[in-house]
């Protein structure tokens, strides 16, 4: 059965989200914890908005991609690591482009790369309501 994600949780790493996101397009620090949320959530909704991890490898930064991974298992958040690495391995065969012009020749992907990415996201799904509790627990435990 899948974990559901509690409301007060959902709250706090929208705030905490937004916030960040609002920082960031304005060129303003934010903190590492900030950082893990924003990119973490990021992840998560963009892959959830477009019912695989296609939207998000077009619109996440090449930074965010690089640290997804880590800040992933950081939490202890290691199965959706595994989906997201395999996910990068399909979308980016030669590894994650190093300039957003690469990136941008890059997310052309052929129907079978298509399916594998639509088949991983369908596995993250399940994992939706255990990130955002673990977000929102992260999020408390560090003063985010």
């Amino acid at each position: 059965m899948r974990e559901m994600s509690t409301e007060e949780n959902e709250k706090l790493v929208a705030r905490i989200y937004e916030k960040a996101m609002t920082s960031l397009h304005n060129n303003e620090p934010i903190t590492a914890a900030q950082r893990i949320v924003h990119d973490i959530e990021h992840m998560m909704q963009e892959v959830n908005s477009g019912a695989s991890y296609e939207q998000y490898f077009r619109w996440a930064s090449i930074d965010e991609m690089k640290s997804i991974s880590k800040h992933l298992h950081m939490l202890g958040l290691d199965a959706v690591a595994r989906l997201t690495d395999q996910a990068i391995k399909v979308a980016f065969p030669r590894g994650i482009p190093s300039s957003e012009e690469e990136k941008s020749d890059s997310t052309e992907w052929s129907p079978e790369q298509e399916e594998i990415l639509s088949d991983l996201f369908t596995q993250l799904e399940e994992h939706n309501g255990h990130v955002t509790n673990v977000l929102g627990a992260y999020a408390r435990r560090v003063g985010a």
